[in-house]
């Protein structure tokens, strides 16, 4: 669960290539070569130096210590890759996860009606007074209702004319998604009554409407966050139904990608980010994993909502967020964590966007930085809302690759390989123009040929081991 981040090990690194390796062998090629020398050596003594005898021993002594060297360098290059290669795909792999956790929309206008109007202000402590007996069960009490799709005509029209303003002042034309959410059963019939409603007011924007069930969870909102290329309207109530005994909500918060804001509107905009699947009897290390991921600043207090938990995660919130060390707003709530069904009402599957919509008004007494968290029949998911832009990888070390040396020296040697065949095939080419041109070319395409072929090979067979490993490290 959590943000599914495979946990795959880094590797140590290679061993250092070491000259003292390069001088044993220069050492071992030249004892060789000399003890080669006495034991090939004529009876009658050994040859003079214009003989002939030793140039050629003098050049398979040192060719022999050039491909030796070249060997071991090519063979450490080889180890050194492989560290390399599987290190940087853990640190990219993580920073790929955290940018994933980052996508974001910025909420640009909300709005949030309970139909117990004083409930953020008692919960943020800002408005003193006993609690009423019987909180209203319906907004705008003074009005006459009917309960049913009447209510929701009613309300749906209350939450256009609440977010036309903040609409048409920040983008006054163009494609528009909407996403509707209710806890009515009748999605066909509330689909054409807002679809009559929309058209009715004659708005500009190109509607592309979506009607999500009450069952739906979180996770389908994270659909909408990564394809998310125009703005996005969210409406969401819970309107009289009738022998209804719940009371009555309505939340509407308009969101746009941040690359549509310019850059001054993005510095303390209010941000909702992807949801995070929460394995709520593992709660300690998921929060971590979800505080790791710094989508918040360390620094700054949290307040966390939540929704549906069972008995066990409801009762451990608090102690596990001691226990992680994250600051709280004491004042808001109890010790920083409001339970959202005992504050307003139990919604169940509802419950998320009529939370999100809470935060999103309670960021206005304070608390920016807020976590949701919320559990259905079955999943369970974590939101963050936060006002500071988060970081994108600064966990993400970014690694030299090694020196293609053995690559280099490989790539030498076998010019040189080729410049003899062809002086002993071919002499009258080898000490001409062309043949230099031909040799000339030879080295472009083999001194760094050789290295890009060597990674690459050394990566196409680790990739299917890594992806194995990343598999098996129990977090897919």
């Amino acid at each position: 669960m959590g943000w599914s981040l495979p946990e795959v090990p880094e590797k140590e690194q290679a061993p250092a290539w070491s000259p003292w390796v390069c001088l044993l062998i220069i050492v071992l090629g030249l004892f060789i070569g000399l003890l080669v020398a006495v034991l090939k050596s004529p009876v009658a003594g050994m040859p003079s130096l214009g003989s002939g005898y030793w140039l050629p021993l003098t050049i398979r002594t040192f060719a022999g210590i050039s491909v030796a060297i070249a060997v071991y360098s090519f063979w450490w290059e080889t180890l050194a890759i492989r560290v390399w290669n599987w290190n940087e795909w853990c640190r990219s792999m993580r920073l790929m996860w955290r940018r994933r956790a980052n996508q974001h929309l910025v909420i640009l206008s909300h709005v949030f009606m309970p139909a117990d109007t004083g409930l953020l202000s008692r919960l943020a402590h800002t408005q003193v007074g006993e609690e009423a007996e019987a909180p209203p069960l319906t907004l705008f009490p003074e009005e006459p209702i009917t309960p049913g799709i009447s209510r929701f005509e009613q309300l749906s029209r209350h939450l256009i004319s609440r977010m036309k303003s903040a609409l048409l002042q920040r983008y006054p034309s163009g494609p528009l998604q909407i996403i509707v959410q209710t806890g009515g059963s009748d999605k066909e019939r509330e689909s054409q009554l807002f679809r009559r409603i929309w058209t009715a007011e004659a708005l500009p924007w190109k509607v592309d409407l979506h009607f999500q069930d009450t069952g739906s969870s979180p996770g389908d909102w994270n659909q909408y966050v990564e394809a998310a290329r125009r703005p996005v309207l969210v409406l969401a109530m819970h309107y009289r139904q009738p022998d209804d005994v719940q009371p009555e909500f309505a939340s509407g918060l308009f969101l746009m990608p941040p690359s549509m804001l310019n850059p001054g509107e993005q510095k303390n905009a209010l941000r909702l980010f992807r949801a995070m699947p929460l394995n709520t009897s593992m709660l300690a290390a998921e929060l971590s994993e979800l505080r790791d991921m710094a989508l918040t600043p360390a620094s700054k207090k949290l307040l966390v909502w939540h929704s549906g938990l069972s008995d066990a995660p409801r009762q451990s919130v608090s102690r596990v967020l001691n226990d992680l060390s994250v600051p709280l707003y004491d004042g808001i709530g109890t010790g920083g964590v409001i339970d959202y069904d005992t504050a307003c009402a139990p919604y169940g599957d509802l419950a998320g966007w009529a939370m999100i919509g809470a935060a999103a008004e309670m960021a206005a007494y304070g608390p920016a930085c807020q976590w949701l968290l919320l559990e259905g029949d079955d999943d369970a998911w974590a939101v963050t809302l936060g006002n500071i832009a988060p970081l994108a990888g600064p966990d993400h070390l970014v690694a030299p690759p090694p020196f293609p040396g053995g690559s280099v020296l490989v790539a030498l040697l076998l010019n040189v390989g080729l410049y003899c065949l062809m002086n002993r095939y071919f002499p009258s080419v080898s000490f001409s123009w062309s043949g230099i041109i031909l040799l000339l070319l030879a080295l472009v395409v083999t001194l760094p040929g050789i290295a890009f072929v060597l990674r690459c090979a050394i990566a196409r067979l680790q990739c299917p081991v890594f992806i194995k490993a990343a598999r098996q490290s129990g977090k897919e």
